[in-house]
Order: C-alpha cells, then sequence, then structure tokens
C-alpha cells in the first residue's frame, strides 16, 4: 500500500524527530473522502491507545462520532482552503476524545483544552495527499483565561449594580473610576470626578479627616468611617466611607473608596426626634392634666397633672394611691370595658392630693400605643372651683351673677323649654355674640344640625331621672363657623321641689377635640400608610359580621401581602420600602370600592374585608389586586415591579373571626406555594 511506503521512506525521521516532542503528531493519508492513520507519535498514542494495529484505519473507526465529525470538519477546511487551520476544543480528563459540555462546566469539570493546528500536504498535481496533524495541550493557560475572565465579569457586576458608591483611587489619591451609583448619590457627573482629587467633592472641614483616612488605608489596613458630604444640588448628605487597600503584587497601588448613604436613615431619625420634641412640647403646654398608665402603673404625667395633683413626680405610682376610694371599683370597671374596646363614656370623680385636699375630676380616658406597647391616656379636668360656683348659683341667682360677670366660662339660666333667661358676658368673648343677644331666644336653636337630636335625647333622659348632665356639641359662632362646647347642665329646684329652671355652664374645649381626634386617630390607624391598623380592622370586622344576620350580601377577607419584600428592603433600603407601602396602600384605595374596607396588619402584610352578592365578585377583586400591584413602582429614582400573593376566605356562619383569618392566611400561603403572583381562595366548609 502507499501507506506503507511512506511509512518506509520516512520510519526514521519520524522516530527520531516526532517521537521526541510532547505534542501530539497525527500523519494521515488523504482517502477520498476519509482521512486513514498512517503515522501516531509516542505522545498521540499514548492519548488516544493508539497502536501500530491501527495503520490504515480511518478517524471514524477510532474515535466517537461527534469528535470524528469535528476532526473531519477542520481537515476538510485546510484542504478547502489550501492552508493551516488552528482550532481549540476541550475534553474530559480520563479520556482524549469525549462529546462535547457546556460552558458553564468548563470550570467545574476535570477538562483538558486543546489546541490543534492542521496543515495540508500537496503533490505536484495538486492534489492533497496527506495531512499533519499537531496537537498541544494548552490547560492550564486556557483555565487562566477563564477564570480572569470571570473574575472581570464578577468585578463589573459588582461596580454597575451595587448601590453604594465605588470610588477606585491610585496612589495619588486620584479618580481612576466611579460606578453609576457615585452619580446617584453625589449628583455629580463621572466626567467631571474623573482624575480629579478625591477630596475635591468633599466640604473643606471634612478634607483633612478624609485624607488621614485615606493615607492610613494606602499603608495596608482597611478604615471605615462616617462624613458629612453635600450633593451636587447643595443638599445634605450622611455618608459612610470604607477605605479598601489595591494590592498588585504584593504592592498598594491604590485604595477603593465606597461611600454609603446613610441620608435617609439619619433624616427619619431627626425627624422621628423632632416629632417626638413637638408631641412631648405639645403635651406640656397643652392646659389639661395627661397621665399615661398601664395596668393601674402611671409611666408618665405632664406639668399641668403634676401641678394639679401636687407633685414633682408620678412615674412608677398607682393611679389608685390618688383616687377616693369610693370610685376605686368603678374606675377598674371602665379600665376594663377600655381595654376591651367598650366605650367608656367620660366620668367625674375625686382625687386626693397629698396634703389632704379633695378635687372635683372631670375625667376622659382612650387607648394608646406608648412606646410601642398599649397604655390608657387620662386627661384630668379640675372642675372643684366650678362644682363650688354651681353650688353657690343654686342658693343665690344674684351670687350667680357676681360671679358669672368675672368668669371666662359660658353660664346660662334657661326656662324649663330652653329659652335663654340670663347669659353671662363671657358669651361675646367666646361665641361673639353679645350676652343680650341670646335672652328670649332658646338656646337649642344655636346647637348643629347634627348633634341636635343627640342633645333632645340626653336631655330627656336627665328629665326622668333628675341627675345633671354633661353633654358636648357644637355651637354656632358669630363668625359663621362652629365651636365645640363642653356644657354642664344642672336643674335647680325651690325648697317645695319645683323647677324653676336650669343652670349651664360651659367651656370652649375646640383644643381639647382637636387633640382627642389626633390621639384616637394614632390610636385606630398605621403612622406609615394612615389605613386602618390591625385594631380598627378586628373591630370593624366584628361590627360587619354581626350585620349579616340582618343584611343581604356576603363577607369575605382578603389577605395579601408583596412578594419578597425583604429583597426591596435589603436592595434599596428601608425608605424605598416604606415609601413602596404607602404607594401600594393608594393603589388599593384607588382600585377598590368606597365600601371595601381596607388595613395594614404589619410589615407588608394588609387585609381588605370586603362585601358582596356575585359569586363571581371575590375572584375579579382578588385579579384586580393582582393587576394593579404589578404596574412599575417610581420610588428615589428606582424603577422596579413587584408581585403579591392574595388569599381570599369567605365568611360562613358560626365562623369565629379568628377562624375567618386563619382561613385567609392559609389560603394566602397556597397561592405562594403555587408560586406567587397570583390569589387562592379558601374552600367553604358549610
Amino acid at each position: 500500500m502507499k501507506a506503507d511506503q511512506t511509512l518506509q521512506s520516512n520510519a526514521s525521521i519520524l522516530l527520531r524527530t516526532f517521537d521526541k516532542i510532547s505534542d501530539y503528531v497525527f500523519f494521515m493519508e488523504v482517502d477520498g473522502s476519509a482521512y486513514r492513520y498512517v503515522f501516531v507519535n509516542e505522545p498521540g498514542k499514548r492519548a488516544i491507545n493508539w497502536s501500530d494495529a491501527d495503520v490504515g484505519k480511518t478517524i471514524d473507526e477510532l474515535v466517537p462520532t461527534e469528535t470524528a465529525k469535528l476532526i473531519t470538519q477542520y481537515y476538510d477546511e485546510a484542504i478547502r482552503t489550501k492552508k493551516s487551520v488552528v482550532y481549540e476544543d476541550y475534553r474530559l480528563a480520563d479520556s482524549f476524545y469525549t462529546d462535547t459540555v457546556e460552558a458553564d462546566d468548563v470550570l467545574t469539570l476535570p477538562l483538558h483544552y486543546f489546541e490543534s493546528e492542521v496543515t495540508p500536504i500537496f503533490n505536484d498535481e495538486g492534489n492533497c495527499t496527506h495531512i499533519v496533524s499537531v496537537v498541544r495541550e494548552v490547560t492550564e493557560r486556557k483555565r487562566r483565561e477563564l477564570e480572569l475572565s470571570i473574575l472581570k465579569d464578577h468585578h463589573e457586576s459588582l461596580r454597575r449594580y451595587s448601590p453604594h458608591g465605588i470610588f477606585v483611587l491610585d496612589h495619588h489619591l486620584n479618580i481612576k473610576s466611579v460606578n453609576p451609583a457615585v452619580t446617584v448619590i453625589t449628583g455629580h457627573k463621572e466626567q467631571d470626578m474623573l482624575h480629579q482629587p478625591f477630596l475635591n467633592w468633599l466640604p473643606e472641614c471634612e478634607r483633612s479627616r478624609v485624607r488621614k483616612g485615606l493615607q492610613f488605608t494606602l499603608s495596608g489596613i482597611p478604615h471605615k468611617y462616617s462624613i458629612y458630604a453635600e450633593h451636587q444640588s447643595g443638599e445634605r448628605l450622611d455618608l459612610t466611607v470604607l477605605n479598601i487597600p489595591i494590592e498588585v503584587g504584593g504592592n498598594i497601588t491604590g485604595l477603593f473608596a465606597i461611600i454609603i448613604d446613610l441620608t435617609p436613615e439619619k433624616n427619619a431619625e431627626r425627624a422621628t426626634v423632632e416629632s417626638e420634641r413637638r408631641y412631648r412640647q405639645l403635651i406640656e403646654t397643652i392646659p389639661e392634666g395627661i397621665i399615661v398608665h398601664q395596668e393601674g402603673q402611671i409611666i408618665y404625667a405632664n406639668a399641668m397633672a403634676l401641678a394639679t395633683i401636687g407633685e414633682t413626680y408620678l412615674e412608677s405610682e398607682s393611679i389608685f394611691s390618688f383616687i377616693a376610694e369610693e370610685y376605686h371599683q368603678s374606675t377598674r370597671q371602665r379600665l376594663a370595658s377600655l381595654e376591651l374596646g367598650g366605650p367608656v363614656q367620660d366620668t367625674e370623680m375625686v382625687i386626693m392630693t397629698p396634703s389632704g385636699d379633695k378635687l372635683q375630676m372631670d375625667i376622659s380616658s382612650l387607648l394608646i400605643d406608648y412606646e410601642g406597647e398599649t397604655a390608657v391616656l387620662t386627661i384630668l379636668r379640675d372642675v372643684t372651683e366650678k362644682r363650688e360656683m354651681e353650688q353657690a348659683l343654686r342658693q343665690s341667682e344674684l351670687q350667680y351673677r357676681l360671679i358669672t360677670e368675672n368668669m371666662s366660662d359660658l353660664v346660662c339660666i334657661l326656662e324649663r323649654d330652653g329659652t335663654v333667661r340670663y347669659a353671662s358676658p363671657s358669651h361675646r368673648t367666646v361665641l361673639g355674640f353679645a350676652a343680650g343677644y341670646y335672652e328670649g331666644k332658646n338656646t337649642l336653636d344655636y346647637i348643629h344640625p347634627d348633634d341636635i337630636h343627640i342633645v333632645r335625647g340626653q336631655l330627656k333622659e336627665m328629665k326622668e331621672q333628675d341627675v345633671s348632665l354633661t353633654l358636648e356639641f357644637r355651637h354656632f359662632h358669630a363668625d359663621q363657623r362652629w365651636i365645640w362646647l363642653e356644657t354642664k347642665i344642672q336643674a335647680i329646684y325651690d325648697e317645695s321641689g319645683h323647677l324653676l329652671h336650669y343652670l349651664t355652664v360651659s367651656r370652649e374645649i375646640m383644643q381639647r377635640k382637636a387633640l382627642e381626634k389626633q390621639l384616637k386617630h394614632l390610636a385606630y390607624h398605621d403612622t406609615l400608610t394612615d389605613l386602618p391598623n390591625r385594631r380598627f380592622f378586628l373591630a370593624y370586622l366584628e361590627e360587619a359580621i354581626d350585620r349579616t344576620e340582618f343584611e343581604q350580601g356576603e363577607l369575605a377577607v382578603l389577605a395579601l401581602d408583596v412578594d419578597r419584600f425583604k429583597q426591596i428592603n435589603d436592595t434599596f433600603g428601608h425608605d424605598v420600602g416604606d415609601e413602596l407601602l404607602r404607594q401600594l396602600a393608594r393603589r388599593l384605595t384607588s382600585v377598590l370600592r368606597k365600601q371595601d374596607m381596607i388595613a395594614r396588619l404589619g410589615g407588608d402584610e394588609f387585609a381588605v374585608l370586603i362585601r358582596f352578592n356575585d359569586p363571581c365578585a371575590l375572584h375579579r377583586v382578588a385579579e384586580k389586586i393582582i393587576q394593579a400591584l404589578q404596574r412599575p413602582w417610581e420610588i428615589d429614582q428606582h424603577t422596579f415591579i413587584t408581585t403579591s400573593s392574595v388569599g381570599g376566605a369567605r365568611y360562613v356562619k358560626g365562623l369565629s373571626i379568628k377562624q375567618l383569618l386563619k382561613r385567609a392566611d392559609l389560603a394566602l400561603y397556597e397561592a405562594k406555594a403555587g408560586g406567587r403572583n397570583q390569589y387562592a381562595l379558601a374552600k367553604d366548609h358549610r
């Protein structure tokens, strides 16, 4: 054969030359479209387990099909182009020839990388008679290239997506590069900062300290500190700076200066401190005594309360040490009713001062959240002088006049039908009308239309039970507005027990009503979203369930939250998370009906109470919520999309509130387990 002749004439040269090199040498004969082995040097034989018995065999007979196709493809290309072809491939370490693997596996699998150079040999007629293929292993070089490429990708991802600003500084502390977050945090453009000293963009007062920190890091020790800076717009920035040395070849060539923007957190802290300061200032300056207590133990008392009781310090004292003993039982009943959410009317009691004096007090109480815990806020109004004045007025109308001419409270004497017989001069100061204007007119004509039916009912009850009465209502003012008044009404009788007239003592309580309204709102609404809170929702749900026996339609509760909300906080910060919750609350409010009740239960948990007649309505509402909360959010220059999961449960007669909410929560977990961004409805068990 021709192959035998070739071997005989070149055997000594091939053995002497190719067997001594580490590369694999394959000498192939071109046989039509096939390639036959003529000679393989010793390293090549070991690589593919080739023996002299394989002389004359084709590539397809000795190597796997996929590998044979790859080799033949490059052999054909070399013959077609009439020049050498170089290509690379990789193989599993336990075998020279194997199937191709995925690119992601190259750093974990035991791979060898090879570079092959294929050279065609042509005869005088221009026909290719042989192919010489030289294969060298380049595993180490290839792995270093791949590792370097991956390292560069990791570094670029960190640079591009980090929420913190990253400066790369040379050993002269000049800026070599910045990441996009630097522009977001500082407002300075990248091109304006490059090749400039790092200290240039900082205020003069911070440069000396920052320079020392940078130079300390150039010694090879990381350093972290906080500074004040200014945004390009002039706004204050509160930053933490982390300096990390850059070491190349054992030498410190520069450093990273990483800035972490703490401005939102610091602003929130300052706002909280200021809010608390203003709240304390309000409580300390209002002309009412205020005491906050838990389980009967005082935890706070404002200056007016201390002055009223005659103490300099009340915290940790029991409220019962100041309340007259005959009022202990009724006070405990009021507190128990208040803690259960029941209605508690204002009342009157006697306070004992350390000096032994007895003070008549009007008491108003409500539940509040005090430093994260439920407490009772009680407003004290010393009415001792007023009660003594009322007694004096009962004895003599002349005495009434002498007193009322010189007091700021509004005093009236009314006929049995409500006609004003006498009005004190203070009416002009408080209500804008001269005292004589009211005389001969019916006082009920000046009460707000929304309050008059309540007042009439309480007056009727007063006549039937023959007791004094305290009323709160809005009274018309001369400048066309309404003023809140607190009015004490006492029936005055002659010695024979016949009703002579009614005595009323009123005072303007606009400031107190505003404070009570604010405190009540805080007790039942979420401070972040201004939605009803868990306490309000549970009370509202209980009332709605009680009415189901008398109203048509059905009730259902939807529980929902933001999928992977923690990632949003971790990625963009808690300020963005808080703003997302505020916008989510507004979006829910806009897509749902006015009669649907929305509440924030805590964290990113929300609940919706809906009434419906159509069985499909529950599905439509859940779908509407899912769709609405998928629209993009734009917060603090961040644009992102969230999804939400919803779980719903219909109210079935006999279910407790706890069971209904539990069903909605289980349905929510089912929606999340099913892949999130969907809703699930609990099955009814009638």
